[in-house]
C-alpha cells in the first residue's frame, strides 16, 4: 500500500469515476438530514428552520421574516493530519437556498463537489525518452511543478520538568548565545508567530540547572577554584533549547501552552487574528445591536481585557464598526462616547462593567476582579475610578501565580510548502507508480499536432508486464472526456456486453471526437488510439505513433526531502560504539553481511578494513585519524569494539580468550 499526499491547490475531479464511497472515509464531507435554510461563512455554516414562505424572493423572505439559527456547523481549517498534511473543510457557497436531506454543504481536503479528488488530470504519453524513464522512472513538465504544491504541518513539543537541582526555565537570557540566535524570540523566550525558521534555529529557549561541583568547571575555572576556594560567577545552568531539526524549513503558524492546572489550555494566535475575531463576530449580525454589544479587546500577547457594556440601539450599528480603528474609541471618554453623551438626544449613559480580567503572561497575573457600578456622568467616581483604586492596592491582596512556572508543555506548529522535485514519487490509480527522474522545460517536451505539449512521459514497458491494462482505458477515455468535458463511469464491459466491448466503445468515442472537432489527427484508422508526436528539441516527427491521453495522477507521501540523509560524525552507541541507525537519530549507513561479501569479491581489502574499523567502532583509530592526516603518517588500525564485546560475553561463559599481535 502507498499513501497519497494531499495537494494544497484546487483539486480536480477525475474524468473516469470509480465506485468509491467517500462517506466511508474518515474525512467525511459535510451533509445534513433535514430541510433547512442556510447561510455560509468561511469557518462555519448556519442552518435555519423552514417556516411559512410569504415572499417569492428568497433573499427578501430571509430579510423580513424573523428566523432563528437552529444549528451551527463548524468547519475545520488548517488542522494537522496523521501524515503531517493539513486538513480543512470549505463550504460550497449557495447562500439563501433551500437544502434537504443528502444535499452537500461543504468539501473536505480530499473531495471536490462530493467526489473523491486527490490529484490532477494530466496529458500523458507512453514513450521512452533518452533512457530517463527506464525502470518506472517518470519525466514531468516544469509547468506540472506548480500544480502539485502541498502544505505540511510539523508539530514540535517541549516539556518543562522539575529536575533534582531545580525547575527548568523558559527564558530568552541564555549565556553563550549570540544576538542573532535569539533575535526571533520574544520576551518570554518563545519564538514569534509568523517567523520564518530553518534548520538549527531556536524555537524555545530553555535552561536547566546543573550540579555545582568542581568537575563541571572549565580548566581556568578549576584553577581559580583551587586558588581562591570559591565558585566563580559562572551560572550553573545548561542550555537545552528546542531547535528546528534536520531538514526543517517553514513558518510558525500556531503555539499552544498547556499548564499544570487542569483544563487550562492557552492557544497563542497571531495578533491581527486575535483583534479581528470579535469584530467579525459583530459584523455577522444583520440588524442593529439593540440590547448590548460585546467586544473583546486584546492589547498585546501579555495583557487581555474583557469588557461587556450596554449601549443604546441608535449609537452603533454593524456598518460603522468597519471604520473603527480600535476599541478605545468606544470608551466613555472616547470620541464616540463624548459625541453621543453631548448630543441633543442624549439619554442617561448607562454603563455597566460585568467582569474585568487582566492577565499578565510575563511575570504574574491577577485573577478575576468582579465589581458592578452605574455611571451617569463622566467623572472619576465611576467604574474607572474604582478600577484605578483596585489596581493601586498592595499586591498581597491578589493571588499571584506564575504562568512560566505553571507551564508543563509548549507545542509549536510549523507549516511548510513543498513542490515537485527530482526524487519524489507520483502514482496513478492502477498501481503505476514511479520516481521523478527529470524535470524538463516546456520547450523540450514532445508536443501534439495542435502544439500542446505533454505533461508526463511514462515508460511503455510498465504496462504489459504488470497486467494493469486499465490505465490504457483511462488514458484514452480521459482524453475524450477532457475535450468533451464529460465524465465516464467505469463498468465491467466485457463481462456484460461481450468480448472487446471496451475497445469498440473507446474507438467510437475517439471517432466521434474527431468528427465534432474536425481534427483528423485525433483518430487514425491505421493506428487507432495513437497520435503523432513531434520532438520539442528539434521539431522533428517521431517515427512511431505514441499512445497519448489524459490520466489522473496523484502525489505520494514519499518525498525526497524526508528520505535524503548524510552523516560525517554523529552519535554512537554506548555498548557497541557503533553509529546509531536511522535518519531521525542522525545515524550512519549499515554495512551488512552481503555488502561485505561484495567488497571481498572485488578484492577491495583496504576499503573493507576502513569500513569495519575506523568508520565503525575502532575507538583508537577514530581518535588518531585526524592527526595522521595532518602529519601525513601511516595509520595503525586498532581492535574493533564489537570484538571486545564478544570476548566479554565469552568470559561470562567461563571462556577466557586472549588476542596477541
Amino acid at each position: 500500500m502507498f499513501k497519497i499526499k494531499k495537494i494544497s491547490s484546487a483539486l480536480k475531479r477525475p474524468f473516469i469515476l470509480k465506485n468509491i464511497l467517500l462517506e466511508e472515509k474518515k474525512q467525511k464531507i459535510v451533509f445534513f438530514k433535514k430541510i433547512f435554510f442556510n447561510s455560509f461563512f468561511s469557518k462555519n455554516i448556519l442552518l435555519y428552520l423552514w417556516k411559512n414562505r410569504k415572499y417569492s424572493n428568497t433573499y427578501l423572505w430571509a430579510k423580513r421574516e424573523k428566523i432563528s439559527a437552529l444549528k451551527n456547523v463548524t468547519l475545520q481549517n488548517f488542522e494537522k493530519s496523521n501524515q503531517n498534511t493539513y486538513l480543512f473543510q470549505r463550504p460550497i457557497y449557495h447562500n439563501f437556498q433551500w437544502i434537504q436531506k443528502g444535499d452537500l454543504l461543504g468539501d473536505c481536503s480530499g473531495s471536490n463537489k462530493g467526489d473523491l479528488a486527490l490529484g490532477k488530470n494530466l496529458l500523458v504519453g507512453y514513450m521512452p525518452w533518452e533512457g530517463f524513464n527506464f525502470e518506472d522512472a517518470v519525466l514531468i513538465n516544469e509547468k506540472v511543478v506548480s500544480k502539485y504544491i502541498s502544505l505540511h504541518i510539523e508539530k514540535y513539543d517541549l516539556e518543562i520538568c522539575e529536575t533534582l537541582y531545580g525547575l527548568e526555565k523558559i527564558t530568552r537570557n541564555i549565556p553563550g548565545l549570540l544576538k542573532t540566535d535569539i533575535q526571533k524570540l520574544d520576551k518570554n523566550g518563545v519564538i514569534k508567530i509568523g517567523s520564518w525558521v530553518k534548520e538549527g534555529d531556536i524555537l524555545v529557549g530553555k535552561i536547566i540547572p546543573t550540579a555545582t561541583s568542581k568537575q563541571t568547571f572549565l580548566t581556568h575555572e578549576k584553577l581559580l577554584y583551587d586558588i581562591v576556594g570559591e565558585k566563580t560567577k559562572t551560572p550553573n545552568i545548561q542550555e537545552k533549547c528546542l531547535r528546528v531539526p534536520q531538514g526543517g524549513l517553514g513558518r510558525i503558524i500556531r503555539i499552544s501552552y498547556i499548564s499544570k492546572i487542569k483544563n487550562q489550555i492557552n492557544t497563542k494566535k497571531s495578533e491581527n487574528e486575535s483583534k479581528m475575531k470579535p469584530l467579525k463576530a459583530v459584523l455577522k449580525k444583520k440588524k442593529k445591536t439593540k440590547y448590548f454589544l460585546k467586544l473583546i479587546y486584546i492589547s498585546d500577547r501579555y495583557c487581555s481585557i474583557f469588557i461587556k457594556f450596554r449601549l443604546d440601539k441608535k449609537t452603533l450599528t454593524s456598518h460603522n464598526i468597519l471604520n473603527m480603528a480600535g476599541v478605545p474609541k468606544l470608551a466613555p471618554f472616547g470620541p464616540v462616547g463624548k459625541r453621543w453623551a453631548n448630543s441633543k438626544r442624549r439619554r442617561p449613559f448607562n454603563f455597566s462593567i460585568r467582569k474585568f480580567r487582566w492577565n499578565i503572561f510575563k511575570k504574574d497575573y491577577l485573577q478575576l476582579i468582579s465589581f458592578r457600578s452605574r455611571f451617569r456622568s463622566p467623572s472619576a467616581s465611576g467604574p474607572w475610578g474604582a478600577l484605578k483604586r483596585a489596581l493601586k492596592r498592595p499586591p498581597d491582596n491578589f493571588r499571584k501565580t506564575s504562568i512560566i512556572n505553571s507551564l508543563k508543555k509548549i507545542t509549536l506548529y510549523i507549516a511548510e510548502k513543498r513542490e515537485f522535485q527530482i526524487g519524489d514519487k507520483i502514482s496513478g490509480r492502477h498501481g503505476n507508480k514511479g520516481i521523478i527522474s527529470q524535470i524538463l522545460s516546456n520547450y523540450d517536451m514532445p508536443y501534439l499536432s495542435n502544439g500542446r505539449t505533454l505533461d508526463v512521459l511514462l515508460n511503455p514497458l510498465g504496462v504489459p508486464s504488470r497486467m494493469n491494462v486499465g490505465q490504457i482505458l483511462e488514458c484514452l477515455l480521459g482524453f475524450a472526456g477532457h475535450i468533451f468535458n464529460t465524465k465516464f463511469q467505469v463498468l465491467c464491459f466485457d463481462e456484460i456486453y461481450g468480448y472487446e466491448a471496451s475497445r469498440s466503445f473507446i474507438y467510437s468515442k475517439l471517432f466521434e471526437l474527431c468528427k465534432k472537432t474536425h481534427q483528423k489527427w485525433i483518430f487514425s484508422k491505421k493506428t487507432p488510439g495513437k497520435l503523432n508526436l513531434f520532438d520539442g528539441r528539434n521539431g522533428k516527427l517521431f517515427k512511431q505513433s505514441v499512445l497519448v491521453g489524459s490520466t489522473y495522477l496523484m502525489k505520494l507521501i514519499h518525498i525526497v526531502d524526508e528520505k535524503i540523509h548524510a552523516r560525517a560524525t554523529g552519535p554512537y552507541s554506548l555498548i557497541t560504539q557503533q553509529p546509531l541507525r536511522g535518519r531521525a537519530k542522525h545515524g550512519g549507513q549499515r554495512l551488512g553481511e552481503m555488502e561485505v561479501w561484495a567488497l571481498q569479491g572485488f578484492g577491495s581489502a583496504y576499503t573493507l578494513q576502513e569500513f569495519l574499523t575506523v568508520k565503525s567502532d575502532d575507538l583508537q583509530g577514530r581518535n588518531k585519524i585526524m592527526q595522521t592526516l595532518l602529519k601525513n603518517t601511516p595509520l595503525h588500525f586498532g581492535t574493533p569494539e564489537s570484538l571486545r564485546v564478544v570476548l566479554r560475553e565469552l568470559q561470562c561463559l567461563c571462556l577466557d580468550l586472549q588476542l596477541s599481535d
